[in-house]
C-alpha cells in the first residue's frame, strides 16, 4: 500500500459522520508511458509515446528541484542508503502535479490521478491529504498535501477540485495535417544525417521495400517488453527479417515497465532469447513511459537510474550496446548524467531540438510514407554522434 495519510480540517466524530455520508475521501487505492499520455492500464499496443510531452501542456513539476541520482546499489524497494551517502536532504518531487481539476458531480475522484511523485532515495513517499472533496454536492473544494520522505524532507501543494452539475462542452480536437515522408526527407535529410522511422504492431504489415523506396533508410523495431507479463511484439519477426531483406539499417525497443534492476535483469533472458543474436545496427534502447502513476512502482530516482544501468550491463554483456529513450521533459527531470553521457534517442514533435544534452536520434513527430497504412513515427539519425 502507498504510505498515504488523510487529514481531516474538521473534527474526528465529524469526519466519521462526513464519511459515511456521499462524501468521496481522497483514498489511495494501488493502481499504470506518459506525462505526455496514459493514466490507467499500461498500453502494449502502439509506439513509444513518450514524445506528446513535448506537444501538450506540461505538467507542473514540484517546488524541490531533483537531485542528480548517483548509480547505487539500494535493493528495488528499499529506502535505506548505503553508509557512505551523504545525509539526505532533498525533498520529493512531482513529477506531475494538476492544480485545478474538473469533474462531473457523481463522480469518483482519485488524487492519484492528477498527481506523481518520486524521492532520491525514498522509495515510499508519505502523501498526507488535508481537506476533503464531496462529489455527491455542486462546488469547489481546496485541498493541501505533503509529500514526506524517511529523512524528513518535505514538499508541500495544493489543489482546487471543482464539482459541475454538467460538464462544459470540449473542444473538438482537430489534428494538424499530416506530413509527407517526402517533406521530411527534403527537410531533415542531409550529408551527415539518415532518415527513417520507428514501427510497433500499431503500424500492422508493412511493406518495406515500399517503404525503402520513399528514402526511408533505417528502421527502429518494437521488439517486445514488460507490462504486467513479458510479451513479444506482434509484428516483430515479420518487420526485423522483412526491414533487413529490404536493405534498411536496423534497431530495437524494448517497452519497459519494470519497477527497478533486478526486475530488468530477471526479464534479459527473455529479451534476448527473442532477438536470438540478430545483428542490429543501433543499440537497444530501453523505453520507460509510466510516469503518470509512477509512486506505484515504489522506486526511488537512485532505483530507476540503476535500472537502466542494469538494462545497460546486460546489454554489453551479451556484446550489444544500449540506449534510453525518452521525451525531454523526464530527460531533464527523473533521468541523471551518468546515464544520458552516451547519447540518447531524444523524443520531440518539433520543428528542431531543443534539447542540449547528448543526443544520436531524434524522434521529430509522424508522417505518411508508402508501405504503411496511415501515420508512423519518423526519426532523424546522425551517425557522428553514435559512439
Amino acid at each position: 500500500m502507498r504510505k498515504t495519510r488523510l487529514i481531516n480540517i474538521a473534527a474526528a466524530a465529524a469526519a466519521c459522520l462526513f464519511l459515511l455520508s456521499s462524501c468521496a475521501w481522497l483514498d489511495a487505492p494501488v493502481g499504470w508511458i506518459t506525462g505526455d499520455q496514459p493514466a490507467s492500464s499500461p498500453d502494449t499496443s502502439g509506439t513509444p509515446g513518450t514524445p506528446a510531452d513535448d506537444t501538450e501542456s506540461q505538467p507542473e513539476s514540484g517546488t524541490a528541484k531533483p537531485p542528480a541520482a548517483t548509480s547505487g546499489t539500494a535493493d528495488t524497494g528499499s529506502a535505506t542508503t548505503e553508509p557512505s551517502d551523504p545525509p539526505d536532504t532533498t525533498a520529493p518531487f512531482f513529477i506531475s502535479l494538476t492544480r485545478n481539476v474538473t469533474l462531473k458531480k457523481g463522480s469518483t475522484f482519485d488524487i492519484h490521478k492528477y498527481i506523481s511523485y518520486v524521492d532520491d532515495y525514498d522509495s515510499d513517499v508519505e502523501l498526507t491529504v488535508t481537506g476533503s472533496v464531496d462529489t455527491a454536492t455542486v462546488g469547489t473544494y481546496n485541498i493541501s498535501f505533503e509529500l514526506r520522505d524517511d529523512a524528513g524532507n518535505t514538499t508541500s501543494s495544493t489543489m482546487s477540485i471543482n464539482i459541475l452539475e454538467t460538464l462544459p462542452p470540449s473542444t473538438p480536437y482537430t489534428p494538424a495535417p499530416t506530413k509527407s515522408f517526402a517533406e521530411f526527407r527534403n527537410t531533415y535529410k542531409k550529408a551527415d544525417t539518415m532518415v527513417g522511422i520507428d514501427v510497433s504492431r500499431y503500424q500492422t504489415t508493412v511493406d518495406f521495400q515500399k517503404v525503402a523506396a520513399a528514402g526511408c533508410e533505417f528502421v527502429i523495431i518494437r521488439l517486445g517488453g514488460f507490462s504486467g507479463e513479458l510479451f513479444t511484439d506482434t509484428y516483430y519477426k515479420d518487420n526485423i527479417k522483412n526491414a533487413k531483406q529490404a536493405g534498411l539499417k536496423v534497431g530495437v525497443y524494448w517497452y519497459s515497465e519494470e519497477n527497478g534492476p533486478d526486475a530488468v535483469r530477471r526479464n534479459a533472458e527473455y529479451l534476448y532469447s527473442v532477438l536470438g543474436g540478430e545483428k542490429l545496427d543501433f543499440p537497444i534502447f530501453f523505453d520507460w513511459e509510466d510516469f503518470g502513476r509512477f509512486e506505484n512502482y515504489k522506486m526511488s530516482l537512485r532505483d530507476f537510474n540503476d535500472m537502466f544501468l542494469a538494462f545497460k550491463e546486460e546489454a554489453e554483456a551479451r556484446g550489444y550496446k544500449a540506449s534510453l529513450y525518452n521525451s525531454k521533459y523526464y530527460l531533464e527531470l527523473v533521468w541523471s548524467e551518468h546515464v544520458k553521457k552516451d547519447g540518447i534517442w531524444l523524443a520531440q514533435y518539433y520543428t528542431e531540438p531543443t534539447y542540449t544534452g547528448p543526443f544520436f536520434l531524434w524522434q521529430q513527430g509522424v508522417a505518411l510514407i508508402d508501405g504503411i497504412s496511415g501515420d508512423v513515427d519518423v526519426d532523424v539519425f546522425y551517425p557522428g554522434k553514435l559512439s
